[in-house]
């Protein structure tokens, strides 16, 4: 026992660089290491009762140091089963910064030269498996909950991790990409940003805690007093495993495994250490699910130093000490409360993401001071029931309503149906959304002295019923602007066929007759090749012009890019670049609402709305013949 067991700290030596700020174990100390966890999959190998590929492949997911065995053949003799070792070439090191900005370069070698590398400290081996078919993918974490709007997004859960294609994060045009869910193991497309990259480790599944060393300090948990075997402790609660102070991932870098201090004394001691202590872990199996990914408590490998420093300001380095104790709650799954923060980087409709702490934060304001309201229609047709046109006209053009969620008609049109193609109507849901709306600015006591709209039905019928929740629809004539139109990049064949001034009077449309747009339909057909910026500044210059030529707050209803296209501009902010455009867009769902405040002549800022947003979950079509089914 004496020769598995150290009777004093590991040694470490401190290193520093431009770009790495850490320690690194004295070499004869790693090579003790090495030889000991050599010894282990020693043990393991002898231990291995089965004779085929697959029982190998699980062993080698619990050992990641370990390669796989030849393929040559598909089963293994029992005289000369083994497993074939693939040693690491990096030293064992502790990391303590990487890849951290030059200019903070001397406060962190301060910090780490604080630090006391000798101080008493417990040592630990632990155990743990992953899947091996997800080697190459990112981990991420989710720091912010998502509930799917569309049948091939995936739910994001506070507790969650996302394993996460890099070339897919790389690539990604919109800033979604498609993950597998770390805990239920189901994939589907989701916001990046909603989530945080993390250390592959902090997915793996923790099976055994092994003492190496002895207790340094009665303040610390020695592994004497821990046993924990796959990912639960069966001896002490969780805030006193929190104590654990050290941790160290077994590694066999090629050129360390000779020299060892182990002489065959202690070599025997450590084969009977291991027998004794690791026996539960020589009976494991790892069953590995084509389909599901592993479920159990999580816990991170990484390297944890008895003295961590505080997360600290690097310009007040003298007023704080470090602090002995292990900081992370590693194992189990903390669940946030409903209520959430949403991304603060290009996220916001205010606030860029070089510059979150100049232009300004949400901040609801005065009700005296002049708003302008921006909405974003309500659930469109289309996009909840794809390709609809075909199955719901007839051979004579007449509409068919085949869903509850469908209108139960549709105003005639000259073009019918090809003018519904890219002129979506809205669902009965997305009347109802609007309408909720509506009702919530009345009961904020919201005034409204001006009605502009995009000239798309979908945000006609939005307007409508946002005002018929404000009890005003009679009250208005609705203005539409060509110029609030969404992107015409999107539109490479030209201006949408929309309803006509008569059209719509027909459909009973509180549309004004009168008005004279700011910008034409055919000076909007001209718009075809618009850039980014010049998309944003269409949209800026329109709503600049409203507000010039009315007094009193303004209601615009219009589309998801809106409500940033109009604002950002005119909160001083510079227009976004295409992959920022359509990141913000994916946050902004049905009838969400943007609101700008004059705070002097000609300054203008986001507030907060007044009225609560509407959320709602995504109901699939029923098919009541898989009542049948046996």
């Amino acid at each position: 026992m004496s020769g598995a067991l150290l009777d004093r700290p590991l040694k470490l030596e401190p290193y520093m660089s431009q770009n790495f700020m850490g320690f690194f174990v004295a070499e004869d100390d790693a090579n003790y290491l090495k030889r000991l966890s050599l010894q282990y999959v020693k043990e393991v190998s002898n231990s291995i009762i089965s004779d085929t590929y697959e029982q190998l492949d699980a062993i080698v997911a619990c050992f990641p140091w370990c390669g796989a065995v030849s393929s040559g053949t598909r089963c293994i003799p029992r005289s000369s089963r083994s497993i074939s070792l693939e040693p690491h070439v990096k030293s064992l090191h502790l990391t303590l910064a990487y890849q951290f900005p030059q200019n903070q370069f001397n406060a962190l070698k301060a910090l780490v030269e604080l630090l006391d590398a000798s101080c008493a400290s417990n040592w630990e081996l632990r155990l743990y498996s992953r899947d091996p078919r997800l080697t190459t993918k990112q981990v991420h974490k989710v720091v912010y909950p998502h509930s799917p709007h569309e049948i091939d997004e995936l739910e994001l859960r506070i507790g969650d991790y996302i394993y996460l294609s890099t070339d897919a994060v790389d690539n990604s045009c919109d800033g979604w990409v498609e993950g597998i869910s770390w805990l239920t193991g189901s994939s589907g497309h989701l916001p990046v940003n909603y989530t945080e990259r993390t250390a592959e480790s902090d997915a793996w599944t923790l099976h055994r805690v092994v003492q190496l060393s002895k207790s340094m300090t009665p303040s610390l948990t020695s592994a004497e007093d821990i046993d924990i075997v796959d990912g639960r402790s069966i001896s002490i609660d969780h805030d006193e495993r929190e104590r654990s102070c050290l941790h160290h991932q077994i590694g066999l870098p090629h050129e360390m495994l000779e020299g060892s201090l182990l002489n065959d004394e202690s070599e025997k001691s450590v084969e009977k250490y291991l027998r004794k202590t690791l026996e539960p872990c020589l009976d494991l199996s790892v069953t590995q699910n084509s389909n599901k990914l592993p479920k159990s408590g999580r816990t991170s490998q990484l390297v944890q130093c008895s003295k961590q420093q505080e997360s600290l300001n690097l310009e007040n380095i003298a007023s704080h000490v470090i602090e002995v104790a292990a900081r992370r709650k590693e194992m189990e799954i903390l669940v946030e409360p409903i209520g959430f923060t949403a991304p603060r980087y290009d996220d916001t409709l205010s606030i860029d993401s070089e510059r979150s702490q100049e232009v300004g934060s949400l901040e609801a304001a005065s009700d005296k001071n002049r708003r302008m309201y921006i909405m974003r229609h309500g659930e469109r047709v289309d996009f909840t029931f794809g390709t609809w046109i075909p199955y719901c006209f007839d051979e004579f053009n007449n509409y068919l309503r085949k869903d509850l969620n469908m209108p139960k008609k549709l105003p005639r049109r000259q073009r019918s149906p090809e003018g519904w193609q890219n002129d979506s109507p809205l669902t009965n849901i997305g009347l109802f959304q609007a309408k909720l709306t509506g009702e919530a600015l009345l009961e904020c006591n919201v005034r409204i002295d001006h009605v502009y709209c995009s000239p798309a039905y979908r945000c006609i019928q939005t307007c409508i019923s946002t005002l018929e929740g404000l009890n005003s629809r009679h009250k208005f004539k609705i203005k539409l602007e060509p110029g609030l139109f969404e992107w015409m990049a999107w539109y490479p064949d030209g201006v949408p066929d929309w309803l006509s001034k008569p059209e719509l009077l027909e459909a009973d449309c509180n549309v004004d007759t009168n008005y004279d747009p700011f910008m034409s339909v055919s000076k909007l057909n001209d718009c075809i090749k618009e850039t980014t910026e010049e998309f944003y500044t269409r949209n800026y210059e329109t709503a600049r012009k409203i507000i010039e030529t009315t007094r009193g707050n303004i209601l615009i209803v219009a589309h998801a890019t809106t409500l940033d296209t109009c604002t950002r501009q005119l909160i001083g902010a510079e227009p976004r670049s295409t992959n920022e455009l359509r990141q913000v867009i994916h946050k902004i769902p049905y009838c969400s609402l943007g609101i700008v405040e004059e705070v002097g002549s000609g300054n203008w800022k986001l507030v907060e709305p007044e009225c609560l947003p509407v959320t709602h979950s995504k109901n699939p079509r029923f098919e009541w013949n898989a009542l049948t089914a046996t």
